[in-house]
């Protein structure tokens, strides 16, 4: 279990600080750089998928299937359909009340430690529909399911309310470029997920819902006009100059 103590801690006090670091040079490069989104936001599936990758080579050398860390049916399969499609309601009715004029300035509020990440052009918007659902579910595979299989391992006989108080703050850490609010918000969102796949027994609850929670954002309106630049698909003359050595 070595691979997975170190990917433990990459998760727990190195991803935090280098996802700040990443945002941080996004917002220094979003307004001058039509492509940095764009690249920050397929970046971000790369390193995703990579972590998803190390969970499962660590299963594999630990002898474990896919189902230990929760790919399987849900206990009840009906009840949890009838659960994602009352939240799918809820997250439309939600995004639908949330587009309404005056609640643009508390809604930038509410996203000011992301603005930057914000799609604004068509291509930016469908990237991060794939970068949606990307987080949906290589989070849930290491939050949750390796993250709770991992808790478990260390500590077999822990409580459930343990298991998602650790995994939901490593889960709020992982958004530390978001500032103190962005942790805690996101901490709190982690405990539903995590509470979810416990009470389901399987990870595909919490990897819908995910999906679901961050692709709403394409319905918001655009909070970040205004206030970060839309530089994308503007040239600026020198650039079309030539040069002799070009």
């Amino acid at each position: 279990m070595g691979l997975a103590t170190v990917l433990a801690a990459v998760l727990v006090f190195v991803q935090p600080l280098a996802g700040r670091r990443r945002y941080t040079a996004l917002v220094a490069r979003v307004a001058k750089d039509p492509a940095a989104r764009l690249r920050h936001y397929r970046r971000g599936m790369v390193g995703e998928w990579t972590s998803v990758a190390l969970v499962g080579v660590i299963g594999l050398l630990a002898g474990r299937t896919a189902t230990s860390i929760g790919f399987q049916s849900p206990n009840d399969p009906s009840y949890t359909v009838q659960l994602l499609a009352e939240v799918a309601g809820l997250l439309v009715v939600t995004t639908l009340f949330m587009r309404r004029p005056r609640l643009l300035d508390p809604l930038r509020r509410q996203a000011r430690g992301f603005l930057a990440l914000l799609p604004r052009t068509r291509q930016e918007r469908l990237t991060f529909a794939v970068l949606a659902v990307t987080a949906g579910v290589c989070e849930e595979v290491v939050f949750r399911g390796f993250g709770i299989a991992y808790v478990r391992f260390l500590w077999p006989d822990a409580a459930d309310g343990w298991i998602v108080l650790i995994t939901s703050v490593c889960f709020g850490l992982a958004h530390l470029y978001q500032g103190l609010r962005g942790v805690v918000l996101t901490g709190l969102v982690g405990v539903v997920f995590a509470s979810l796949t416990l009470t389901t027994g399987s990870l595909l609850p919490a990897i819908a819902v995910h999906a679901m929670v961050d692709l709403r954002i394409l319905g918001l309106p655009d909070l970040a006009r205004d206030v970060i630049p839309d530089v994308a698909g503007q040239v600026t003359a020198p650039t079309l100059q030539h040069h002799p050595e070009d």
